[in-house]
């Protein structure tokens, strides 16, 4: 956005708004830039430091493979 849409819309704001109203509107749509911008900083940070982590390291495999029969037990013979 370049100075002169800037003006623009500032020039339209202030023939809608009003020269009353336009200190308040301004002073509210900044505040709601600084808590977007916060927000902003916040999830990038955020976002940073799980990046940033190590992976957990893989687990070692076991020596032997999971029983799918049941508790211990040898599978019944038919």
């Amino acid at each position: 956005m370049n100075v002169f849409e800037i003006i623009v819309i500032l020039a339209v704001a202030l023939v809608v708004i009003g020269p009353e109203k336009m200190p308040e509107v301004l002073r509210a749509a900044g505040k709601v830039m600084r808590e977007l911008r916060s927000a902003s900083n916040t999830v990038l940070r955020e976002l940073t430091e799980v990046l940033d982590e190590e992976p957990p390291k893989p687990r070692p495999p076991d020596a032997t493979p999971p029983d799918s029969h049941g508790a211990g037990q040898p599978p019944e013979k038919t």
